[in-house]
């Protein structure tokens, strides 16, 4: 992985700017490595340990001969450097054909590095006779060289992983059919076999036009759902449960350091004070990782907060962090060599065990999560046996509640205690460290050895397996410990996330919902975001491109930073200013309903009223006339009279005289 720091001999690692070579690893502390510009040995702390520096010309030079000028433009570094390692299966589940490809590239990888220890004036020959051995020309070569300089490990010779891998290129339509087919024709008792499944879903396929699907991709589909819910829907629930509960009396398959890690969360009965007046608050919680192989606490988490999403994933950090930095703030001086990640966590039912977070991580760190089966304390046995030796050795702690109120007795647990959660870290790191890691542990497998003893043999010496050598360091702390925090998917429009009843703004997210492409759907439009409820004016978007994670303040500057749990008390003491008007509210619900009801019956007498009318009309011995239409009910216009009429009817008209009508006039004018 790009964000790990690879410890094994012949890899390479950065050094105060520089690239050097590992040769020999001599203890957690220190390894013998040589520089890469001049081949000088020197003892390195691993500590201090960087990623190498992949594009630097002085390592170009050290791979190439200074008198070849075509072969360092024929490497690309940047692309090496980006280039995804194919993970293989199991030597035990390799084909034929795969084992072959292995075997390929572990000897071309043997006669690369032979390569880049040879001298300059020997390189030029080895490197003709590697293209005649493996049949590619020298600019290959190079670009090979280059990929073993940058990864160091025969699998990146192998074909690389596709740009797109992991991206589903079939459609949402043939995945609901693919999925339905096998629930109805595949798990169940009697299951048809996965060729005659295909022939069902390409017959559908077809009739609908959709492209058909390969026999792979639908074996893919069916890998996808978990043996052990395939084994119980077929019917084969003993296999299954022979499969998933071993009824063994240790827990199987830990024959190495970091094989299996268990998680788990326990009160402490112990009471603690607070910092300022040293008053006692209460009993806080331990979140314990511990590695099953050796009995090493590898991390853990104190808190007065219920067991959530935020201690495991604190809890976790720490387990997959070094810890010098960790032991020099706590004051504590002794070796706590434990740091990388698990092949498999060891978790119970719990949602902030089984959540998004937990799977999330498990995704991105490539570990694999089990629930502990019920009913086999074998599986959680390591971590149960440390629960009990703490609570034994806190006994004499002042504030101790001991183990019930019997025991207790008349002991004043809270007048007792002297301890803050801080205090009680570095003794609690203290007894770790110097005592619990140091004493001899009996049990399956340690035969009479401490964990620090068993741990150093699975790493150095092997024990039922061939040593681990050092774990991959984490290179990137910071965004070790976001990625194990709590997330929700949010949108990103016009720069601005609404998340957590907040709003967090920044100059990137400008760029980001501008790009953002609004014809996908909405949850292809969500981006994870990552926030840490001790303090929530920050919270950090994940960049999938760049692999990234882009830190967001409030939009609101003027905001001073506050934990989640303030914010909510805030808003609890504030209380809801709208629960004045309830009564109003419900006294106008009331008057709204009779409006309703008064209106409803008003419409209902009238349909009836209008309903009674038209059957009495209907039934009557004597019918109306029918209406009148329009038609008929148009009255008609006047008729032009004739003019020779007209004038004929004038003529008959005697006119008046004129000086009687003024005379009448000036008569009604007196």
């Amino acid at each position: 992985m790009s964000n790990q720091i690879r410890l094994g001999e012949n890899a390479l690692v950065c050094y105060e700017g520089e690239n050097w070579r590992i040769l020999h690893i001599q203890s957690f502390d220190r390894v013998l490595a040589a520089r890469v510009r001049d081949g000088r040995p020197e003892f390195l702390s691993v500590e201090k340990l960087l990623p190498p520096i992949t594009a630097s010309a002085s390592d170009s030079d050290s791979i190439v001969d200074e008198g070849d000028n075509s072969s360092p433009n024929q490497i690309s570094m940047p692309q090496s450097n980006a280039r995804i390692i194919r993970q293989l299966p199991p030597e035990s589940e390799l084909s034929p054909e795969q084992i072959q490809e292995r075997q390929v590239a572990v000897e071309e990888f043997q006669l690369l590095l032979a390569i880049q220890q040879a001298a300059r004036s020997e390189r030029k020959n080895l490197i003709q006779q590697l293209c005649e051995r493996f049949g590619y020309n020298e600019a290959t070569a190079y670009r090979r060289l280059q990929i073993v300089k940058t990864h160091g490990v025969a699998d990146a010779l192998l074909r690389s992983v596709r740009s797109d891998v992991g991206k589903n290129r079939v459609k949402a339509e043939v995945i609901d059919l693919i999925q339905e087919h096998l629930k109805t024709h595949r798990f169940i008792p009697t299951p048809k076999t996965v060729p005659a499944i295909l022939q069902l879903i390409n017959g559908v396929c077809r009739k609908n036009g959709w492209q058909q699907i390969s026999l792979s991709t639908l074996r893919k589909f069916e890998r996808e759902v978990p043996l052990k819910q395939k084994l119980e829907a077929q019917g084969q629930k003993k296999k299954a449960a022979d499969a998933f509960r071993t009824k063994a009396g240790h827990l199987p398959n830990k024959d190495y350091p970091l094989a299996i890690i268990q998680v788990d969360h326990t009160p402490l009965q112990i009471c603690l004070v607070d910092e300022i007046d040293r008053l006692p608050i209460g009993d806080p919680w331990l979140t314990l990782v511990i590695d099953a192989y050796s009995r090493m606490v590898l991390g853990f988490c104190l808190t007065f907060d219920p067991p959530s999403t935020l201690s495991t994933g604190l809890a976790l950090a720490h387990a997959f962090l070094p810890k010098e930095d960790y032991l020099r703030a706590q004051g504590v001086h002794g070796e706590w060599p434990c740091w990388g990640f698990p092949d498999l966590i060891l978790v119970d039912n719990a949602a902030e065990l089984n959540g998004r977070m937990m799977h999330g991580a498990r995704q991105r760190y490539r570990f694999t999560l089990r629930d502990r089966p019920v009913g086999a304390p074998n599986f959680g046995g390591h971590v149960e046996s440390a629960f009990r030796t703490f609570m034994y050795e806190f006994k004499s702690v002042p504030g101790t509640k001991f183990s019930n109120p019997v025991e207790r007795g008349e002991y004043d647990s809270e007048g007792r205690s002297i301890f803050t959660i801080a205090e009680f870290e570095s003794f609690f790191t203290e007894f770790l460290v110097n005592d619990y890691h140091l004493r001899e542990h009996s049990g399956d497998g340690m035969e009479g050895k401490s964990p620090l003893l068993k741990w150093r043999q699975g790493v150095f010496e092997g024990d039922i397996m061939p040593p681990t050598g050092l774990p991959d360091r984490p290179s990137d702390p910071l965004s070790l410990r976001i990625s194990l925090m709590p997330f929700e998917r949010r949108t990103v429009r016009n720069g601005v996330i609404n998340i957590l009843a907040e709003e967090y703004h920044s100059g990137a997210l400008t760029l980001i919902s501008d790009a953002v492409d609004l014809t996908k759907t909405l949850e292809d439009r969500k981006f994870e975001v990552r926030y840490d409820p001790r303090n929530i004016s920050k919270v950090w978007l994940y960049f999938v491109p760049n692999s990234n994670y882009i830190e967001v303040p409030f939009a609101d500057l003027r905001k001073s930073p506050i934990s989640l749990w303030e914010r909510d008390a805030r808003k609890r003491s504030r209380g809801n200013p709208t629960e004045q008007f309830l009564d109003q509210r419900y006294e106008s619900q009331l008057r709204r309903e009779d409006m309703k009801e008064s209106a409803a019956k008003r419409t209902k007498r009238q349909r009836l009223e209008g309903d009674k009318a038209r059957r009495r009309a209907q039934e009557a011995l004597v019918q109306p006339a029918p209406p009148i239409s329009k038609a008929q009910a148009k009255t008609p216009g006047k008729q032009k009279i004739d003019p020779d009429r007209l004038k004929a009817l004038r003529d008959k008209v005697r006119a008046a005289d004129p000086f009687s009508l003024k005379k009448e006039d000036s008569d009604d004018d007196r």
